[in-house]
């Protein structure tokens, strides 16, 4: 077979074209439960509902740490609230377009549809399906107070293994709420199966080990937020 390049060549020039093309229109859903004394303040939770998706025919990529489980811890909380009604307002945003940039929740940011300063604190929740090894906080540097409060009630109600602190990172729709002022934490969980961003990752694969734990604390961190 003859070669098109020959091995001994060190340059080659090559021409290519590209055009964006738009599949889709995403959209942020938000949900909110009224707060019983204080209605326009505003504790917030949220997650991003978009991942991969496909790539070719016969290749998908189902997400079901990132993040399902998010979305899941999500839907649990909005459960929670509807049963036991908060002093605070609690918004419950689900993002898209996260894995491409962020851009759901940069869009939220730039159109909020109430005044970002009413936010008392934002927790941003991505990759909930493990916690063997426990949780990380993004932020927890940022806002050492409410990090402490987070780990003293974790050790006074024994829930998680452990929980470390990081500091800010641009890696999940946290990023631009924190950016214009707002107080966020992004938590996600550590240990356990490493499927990520991959075709692995699959719900029947998705121990939620400390599923159960992790909504206790979010819970009970809410209602420190609200004193």
């Amino acid at each position: 077979m003859k070669n098109v390049v020959s091995l001994n060549d060190e340059y080659i020039e090559i021409s290519l074209s590209n055009k964006y093309i738009e599949n889709y229109t995403s959209r942020n859903i938000l949900g909110y439960i009224k707060g019983t004394q204080y209605t326009d303040s505003f504790i917030v939770f949220s997650a991003h509902y978009d991942h991969l998706g496909r790539m070719g025919k016969d290749i998908y990529f189902p997400g079901a740490n990132d993040n399902a489980s998010g979305c899941a811890m999500l839907l649990n909380l909005a459960k929670h609230y509807s049963q036991h009604p908060p002093e605070y307002s609690i918004v419950f945003m689900a993002f898209g377009a996260e894995e491409v940039g962020l851009l759901g929740s940069k869009h939220y940011v730039e159109n909020p549809l109430f005044p970002l300063k009413q936010i008392k604190f934002l927790v941003n929740m991505d990759i909930m399906g493990t916690g063997e090894e426990g949780i990380k906080v993004v932020n927890a540097t940022e806002h050492k107070k409410e990090f402490d409060a987070l780990v003293k009630i974790n050790e006074e109600k024994k829930l998680l293994p452990g929980i470390q602190p990081r500091g800010k990172a641009k890696n999940s729709d946290h990023y631009f709420f924190e950016e214009a002022g707002v107080k966020t934490f992004f938590i996600y969980t550590l240990g356990g199966i490493k499927a990520y961003h991959d075709i692995y990752d699959k719900p029947e694969t998705l121990p939620l080990t400390e599923f159960e734990d992790i909504l206790k604390l979010l819970t009970d961190f809410s209602e420190y937020l609200q004193k």
